[in-house]
């Protein structure tokens, strides 16, 4: 899968408009299942393709700011392995490269191009882990918890990889209850430790997530989620930063109509040469500043097409439009949003295409295996459940 894209922001930065084009989000995704064991796999190429990060107003992490960094050339690759399903119950032993047990579904497998500002208030992703997991189902009903034991600094780079020696030191707890097929509620909590600084030392993140997902295949979708994250010496929070956002998608005959609005703190750092870049691995006494990213975007997504000569491709244009407006949360402030990026309201177009082939997979980032064919909750493999094809 990739997707070929054109954004324009005004302003993106000192009151001047940026045009830039990419191939954004170029993955291998690969599943193998054989008995109890299934082995899951992403190659994300973003490193080679992405490399300056992508226009994102509000977006920030591993050194970028306002530009979506490249993620990890190894996204994921896990091995679990299950119990026998007996009335009901299954666990799950999972353990390699991936998502942890926390928060909500990549935003790579939901509607929008553009990521939300909270992806690192509401996901935790590319840890070295172990994770454990516990299902009981009856039909289409189940309820899933998961815990995992991972490495709590952030990748520096899109080819480097964990501090090995951190590796346990951070942990996550996830419920998810599903009703029925179509509904999904979980809640979850992180401990992470010291994630700006990989030797260690900065502030330890404590966060919870809570959601609700609705989601009939190829008609109805939506996401309600809150996320909190908490800067920590010790017992002592220094720093609190919230996150809310809602967002839904309709299908027609192929067309797809996306709306999202989302109001998330970011902390601010020092920028450098490159007004887009902030130290990477930053101790979070840095701070310069929190802002409050209020941001509305809709996306209109054509029905998908094959591509001639290339069997099993498939095609889907869109058109993303996003209106953000950022306002310092502390008073007096180093950050001023209206003086750096030229105005307090900022716009983006976006003009690209969705390319995929094979089969896609339903969820990213769920390694329970379930207890019975029909549980509540997916997971990974299977066709896309709400991305238009």
């Amino acid at each position: 899968m990739a997707t070929g894209l054109l954004t324009t922001a005004n302003p993106a930065l000192l009151g001047r408009r940026y045009t830039e084009g990419y191939l954004t989000q170029p993955n291998v995704l690969g599943d193998a299942a054989r008995g109890a064991l299934r082995v899951t796999g992403t190659l994300n190429f973003e490193g080679y393709t992405l490399r300056r990060g992508e226009l994102n107003a509000g977006m920030y992490g591993e050194g970028y700011a306002d530009r979506r960094h490249p993620h990890t050339l190894v996204h994921e690759a896990m091995l679990a392995v299950g119990t026998p399903s007996r009335a009901g119950f299954r666990a799950t032993l999972a353990g390699g490269k991936g998502f942890t047990p926390y928060g909500t579904d990549d935003p790579m497998m939901r509607p929008f191009v553009k990521y939300p500002v909270n992806h690192h208030h509401a996901q935790i992703i590319e840890r070295v882990l172990v994770l454990g997991a516990l299902q009981f189902a009856r039909g289409d009903r189940s309820i899933t918890v998961e815990q995992g034991w991972f490495n709590g600094d952030e990748p520096v780079g899109p080819f480097t990889g964990p501090q090995w020696s951190r590796v346990g030191d951070s942990r996550s707890t996830r419920l998810t209850v599903a009703p029925f097929r179509s509904l999904e509620v979980q809640a979850s909590s992180a401990f992470v430790r010291s994630p700006g600084l990989t030797q260690g030392g900065a502030f330890d993140h404590r966060q919870m997530s809570a959601s609700l997902r609705y989601d009939v295949p190829a008609k109805r979708y939506a996401l309600v989620e809150i996320a909190r994250t908490d800067e920590s010496l010790g017992t002592q929070r220094v720093f609190r930063f919230a996150s809310s956002l809602v967002e839904s998608s309709i299908m027609h005959r192929g067309w797809a109509v996306s709306a999202r609005a989302e109001r998330t703190d970011r902390p601010e750092s020092e920028r450098l040469l490159d007004l887009f870049r902030t130290p990477n691995g930053h101790g979070d006494f840095q701070l310069v500043g929190i802002t409050r990213w209020s941001i509305g975007t809709v996306q209109l997504a054509a029905p998908g097409t094959g591509i001639p000569g290339l069997r099993g491709t498939h095609l889907t244009p869109f058109v993303e439009v996003a209106r953000a407006t950022a306002r310092a949360q502390l008073s007096p402030t180093v950050f001023v949003p209206a003086e750096f990026y030229g105005s307090a309201t900022q716009w983006s177009l976006s003009l690209g295409a969705r390319i995929h082939a094979g089969t896609m997979r339903r969820r990213m980032g769920r390694y329970a295996l379930p207890a019975t064919a029909r549980a509540g909750m997916p997971s990974n493999g299977s066709s896309l459940n709400h991305l238009p094809q």
